[in-house]
């Protein structure tokens, strides 16, 4: 009888619990809503961090397009004239002077110095580039493969400075270095110690188109690339409903130092969102055999890069749009 009753009283304590965190769970996820649909700049266009948000998408896809490996003239034609009107918005509204919004600018001009060979009548673009005489066009940086190392083992303010995505890829990596790479990111931080973040290494091509189509941002070299490092986060590792952030964060916290490792083996790589609708997670995280308590985060498409390439220039926001302090000291 005794024992009867200590194992109910068990039962009824994980029931309870389990209760409770369903509770929490549903007010959690109503606070999120809440929040994003009250934030979000897609819904909240006329704030200015948000405005030049989409500044930014803008002119990273024409960056992307000038640096491509099989770069055609062309491209990128409606892409240009929607950040034009972008630009001319953004300053009717909150005037001139933004560096995000003078660096898309510098990228429109060396968009349209390429094209000066080609009869493209581009009236909005002309008479944008015509109104900022001051802005130079923003070419992208041609690099040599050992310049694009050469920071390797600088101290850590060069070494950072020196990472940046490629999206040109020339040969195999191989397995070992890969393994040495994540193995070197396992020193990144995680809550509690919990290490939410796994890695799901795919060096099939089929697999890899499979994958790209769905991803959708790799037009130009995905086929070129010859490793996928796909990052998820166990969500078993979560234990409250308030901490449904942590595998996010932490997973996000593994894939900046597992990017640093890439660059210190000297390794090419391209950071790929996933930002993909669940039907497409599902898909994916089925073909490629992925337990569903992970959550995928992020895809490194990556390979050995070329003697020579372009890079994307992507200038980072200024110190005053990124710290706040909060206090009197000093």
């Amino acid at each position: 009888m005794i024992g009867f009753l200590k194992t109910a009283k068990r039962r009824l304590a994980a029931l309870a619990q389990n209760v409770s965190v369903r509770f929490d769970a549903m007010r959690a996820f109503r606070y999120d809503k809440k929040q994003f649909m009250s934030n979000a700049g897609a819904l909240h266009l006329d704030r200015k961090a948000a405005a030049r948000a989409e500044i930014v998408m803008g002119y990273h896809v024409l960056e992307k397009g000038l640096t491509m490996p099989r770069r055609r003239l062309g491209f990128g034609k409606h892409a240009v004239i929607h950040l034009v009107n972008l630009i001319n918005d953004f300053e009717r509204r909150f005037g001139a002077g933004d560096a995000q919004v003078r660096h898309a600018v510098g990228v429109l001009r060396a968009y349209r110095e390429i094209h000066r060979c080609l009869p493209c009548q581009m009236p909005r673009l002309d008479a944008l580039l015509s109104a900022h005489p001051d802005i130079p066009a923003a070419f992208e940086p041609h690099v040599s493969r050992a310049a694009f190392f050469a920071a390797k083992d600088a101290p850590f303010p060069q070494f950072a400075a020196s990472r940046h995505v490629c999206r040109h890829f020339a040969g195999p990596v191989p397995r070992k270095t890969i393994e040495a790479a994540v193995a070197l990111a396992l020193t990144s931080p995680s809550a509690c110690n919990r290490q939410h973040a796994r890695v799901h290494a795919v060096d099939d091509p089929v697999l890899r188109d499979r994958l790209f189509a769905m991803q959708g941002g790799t037009r130009g070299f995905g086929d070129t690339v010859d490793k996928v490092l796909v990052v998820t986060a166990d969500l078993s590792a979560v234990r409250w409903a308030w901490e449904r952030h942590d595998a996010y964060v932490n997973g996000g916290v593994f894939v900046m130092n597992l990017s640093y490792a890439l660059h210190y083996f000297g390794i090419a790589h391209c950071i790929l969102h996933w930002s993909v609708s669940p039907e497409t997670d599902v898909k994916a995280h089925g073909f490629l055999g992925i337990p569903s308590n992970e959550a995928i985060v992020q895809l490194f498409a990556c390979g050995m890069p070329p003697e020579e390439f372009d890079i994307a220039a992507s200038p980072r926001l200024d110190l005053p749009d990124v710290l706040a302090w909060h206090g009197d000291g000093k």
